[in-house]
């Protein structure tokens, strides 16, 4: 069986309340799905390890050299995570506090971790962390036991529930243990979320959910009244029986350990006062970040890596659902006016397509041309256009407007042009940009007016001028556009093209040759 208990040991000593900024921490993080004989394999222990590892590694403070990640590994591996943990503090050990954080998703029974055919014996695992050096230790271990919906997690609880103290008096010394579920309570698993109930829970309140005096950091215990809340909520639906996380404080000092900053993630997707609803974040590679229980009247500030994210809201066989792209250090309030209603099936986080609540959008832009003519300089262009898209297509139309000037010995060139384009292709979510492949095809309207010198003195003798001419040059060639969101509505776009064009000359014959543009623009999305 895998122990149920979700235990944070903390033994620590000089530990300040901005905490991830002043300790040099250290992480072992440990997935094993393989236990010892007799233990049904496991789908998501290494997945929660690795995405506690992540999380760790972006906004709990540890840099990436002092993050050791062990999955399918057995009990040595993980002893010698511990002691290269001990060796990095030895090398690097700073004058002010010191933590090590270890995290272990695996099988276990009521005496040992059960890891890849071995057995970490959890007595040893207490005693090297009691031992070790570092003035904080936080020892985090999830379990759970048959693959079923829910799986229920049987554990040992390492003692009576004790209310969470927000206020402890920040030098803190002591123990604090953060169980799971209460005595004789199943701990869950659940298919849906892809990992541990609990452990999800946790995860989401490391996000921001937890931040609930929107100081912008994570103390363990807002960790814990929120995980709390939601895991027994969560666990009364479930079937498997109710699940109460329990915490255990033994400590003195004052202040409250830090445990992460979710602005370090670098973007924020928060939810209006008018939404409500139990609603689905999910990431551009349709993996789940968090589950939100929105009332109305208040406000959800969600922390994320800047991307593209799914909000959706289920109402029955339908769900209201949007689509959100976020840049760096953006912010995205959404609103209901946010969602468009869609069946049920196409807002699944899986094998579904993009949804567009604004799929119009107008630009003002300028943009470098190769010039028209044999012989001109680079041009520039004032551009305005619009752009439409559906699903993973984009199409857009754009006006361009130039006046040029071309001066040799003999004659001076001044010409007009304004040019259309047309074009559509495929759009490719990259993280924070979205990238468009595609083809476009213009036609521009040219006028010439040409002064010729030897003809001037002519001209303002006997009135003889040359006439202006005109002509239409057309052109077709691959593109590929960048936008990155910078607000709400507002987008950058930068795009190159090339191509062929087809022009008259001076004698009536035609001439193809190569070109190629540079636009800059920016977008406001309707």
């Amino acid at each position: 069986m895998r122990w149920g208990a979700l235990a944070a040991l903390l033994l620590c000593s000089g530990v300040s309340a901005a905490g991830v900024a002043d300790e040099l921490r250290v992480a072992v993080v440990v997935g094993s799905n393989v236990g010892v004989g007799g233990d049904v394999p496991l789908e998501y222990a290494e997945a929660d390890a690795r995405r506690f590892h992540q999380l760790l590694l972006e906004l709990g403070g540890v840099s990436p050299e002092h993050a050791f990640l062990v999955t399918a590994g057995d009990a040595a591996a993980v002893r010698r995570a511990l002691a290269e943990a001990q060796r990095v503090l030895a090398r690097e050990r700073p004058q002010g506090p010191s933590a090590l954080v270890l995290y272990v998703s695996s099988h276990a029974d009521a005496e040992a971790l059960h890891l890849e055919g071995t057995r970490l014996p959890l007595a040893e695992l207490k005693q090297v962390l009691s031992a070790s050096p570092f003035t904080l230790r936080l020892a985090i271990l999830d379990a759970c036991r048959t693959p079923v919906a829910s799986r229920a997690k049987g554990g040992v609880p390492v003692s009576e529930e004790v209310p969470v103290r927000l206020e402890v008096p920040s030098q803190v010394e002591g123990t604090v243990l953060l169980m799971s579920a209460a005595e004789g309570e199943p701990a869950q698993e659940w298919p849906s979320l892809r990992g541990s109930l609990f452990t999800h829970h946790v995860l989401s309140a490391l996000h921001g959910l937890a931040d609930g005096d929107g100081d912008g950091a994570i103390t363990l215990s807002e960790v814990y009244a929120h995980a709390w809340r939601h895991t027994l909520a969560g666990s009364t639906l479930s079937g498997a029986g109710t699940q109460h996380p329990s915490f255990d404080i033994r400590s003195s000092g004052w202040g409250e350990w830090v445990m992460a900053r979710p602005a370090r993630l670098g973007a924020s997707l928060v939810l209006g006062e008018d939404v409500e609803g139990s609603l689905w974040v999910a990431d551009h590679q349709q993996e789940l970040v968090a589950e939100i229980r929105k009332y109305r009247g208040e406000s959800k500030r969600l922390a994320v890596k800047p991307g593209r994210y799914r909000v959706v809201l289920p109402q029955g066989r339908f769900a209201e659902a949007t689509d959100v792209l976020l840049g760096w250090r953006t912010e995205r309030v959404l609103t209901r006016a946010d969602f468009i209603r869609v069946p049920l099936e196409r807002a699944r986080l899986r094998g579904s397509q993009p949804l567009v609540p604004r799929p119009w959008s107008v630009s003002a832009g300028y943009a470098l041309s190769s010039g028209s003519v044999r012989g001109m300089a680079p041009e520039h262009f004032g551009e305005v256009g619009l752009r439409h898209r559906v699903s993973r297509f984009v199409a857009h139309a754009r006006l361009g407007f130039t006046r040029a000037r071309m001066e040799r010995e003999t004659f001076a060139l001044s010409q007009t042009e304004l040019r259309l384009s047309l074009g559509g292709g495929l759009l490719l979510p990259a993280g924070p940009v979205e990238l468009t492949l595609g083809a476009e095809g213009q036609g521009t309207w040219v006028r010439q007016s040409i002064a010729r010198v030897d003809e001037e003195q002519a001209g303002r003798i006997f009135g003889i001028e040359e006439p202006p001419r005109w002509g239409l040059i057309w052109g077709v060639g691959p593109f590929a556009c960048v936008t990155y969101s910078l607000s709400e509505r507002l987008l950058l776009g930068v795009e190159g093209s090339a191509g062929l064009t087809r022009a008259p000359r001076y004698d009536g014959s035609v001439e193809l040759r190569p070109s190629a543009q540079l636009h800059l623009s920016v977008h406001w999305t309707l």
